[in-house]
């Protein structure tokens, strides 16, 4: 066998494949949605509320790949597993999982809500833990798959203000390694992406794509494209390609 038929048969065609892209309905999650679906994956999308997500299943469709709009808590384990058994009964699979979906706004510990402190620990790290839990037996089941995790540079360097989201992500990044360790066997990979600055919808008065961001002068802000065409890279690794690495974007040292 030639080396080049063996490159094509090592590597994660995404063709016909599904992918999971949770807070798909903007931003990263929606630009990864597209990314994945141009490479040819089927997607499923998932967000609080299906109202966005809908316009993001229409872009999807006309790439010529099929789109599930799904509304699901991912704080809440049940409603992810019976999501996930819905993509699955709808696809038959699912090879994909990009868990995108975050929340946290800068408050200093001393004048933040406990309740709403535990709401973006339940968001950005129960919720990635509860959609990894409940795709994985269906990944072992098909051969392998990808989980991508998409963290922050706050989740390796603290920042006044960011106790909430900063342990959040320092959590994503453990638990992104420690499921690597535990599923390589299974021929499923497992990474974490750093955008570093990305201009979004919700950032939109404050960054501007190509500029530095206020206090960061070696920094480019992106845009959400860009964080998803290395989302769509890492999903598309040679099967024995990286697992339980940070994959950065940023121009600082994290």
């Amino acid at each position: 066998m030639s080396s080049r038929a063996r490159t094509t048969q090592d590597t994660f065609e995404l063709a016909d494949k599904v992918a999971i892209v949770t807070g798909g309905g903007r931003g990263i999650g929606r630009a990864c949605a597209l990314e994945l679906a141009g490479a040819g994956a089927h997607i499923v999308l998932i967000s609080r509320t299906t109202t966005e997500l809908d316009a993001v299943a229409g872009e999807v469709e006309a790439l010529g790949s099929k789109a599930l709009a799904l509304p699901c808590d991912i704080s809440d384990y049940d409603a992810c597993n019976d999501i996930v058994h819905e993509a699955v009964s709808a696809f038959g699979r699912i090879d994909v999982l990009v868990n995108n979906a975050g929340t946290g706004a800068p408050t200093p510990v001393m004048d933040s809500d406990p309740a709403d402190w535990a709401g973006v620990i339940a968001v950005n790290l129960i919720g990635p833990y509860n959609m990894s839990r409940a795709v994985l037996p269906h990944m072992v089941d098909t051969g392998g798959g990808r989980i991508i995790m998409i963290g922050s540079g706050m989740g390796h360097s603290p920042a006044a203000g960011f106790s909430a989201y900063g342990s959040s992500k320092a959590g994503l990044s453990y638990l992104m390694k420690t499921i690597s360790e535990e599923v390589w066997a299974h021929g499923i990979d497992v990474n974490e992406v750093v955008p570093g600055p990305v201009a979004t919808r919700l950032t939109a008065a404050l960054v501007q794509v190509g500029a530095a961001p206020e206090g960061l002068p070696s920094e480019r802000v992106k845009s959400p494209t860009e964080v998803a065409e290395l989302v769509g890279w890492l999903a598309r690794q040679r099967v024995g390609g990286p697992t339980g690495q940070i994959f950065s974007l940023a121009r600082r040292a994290l």
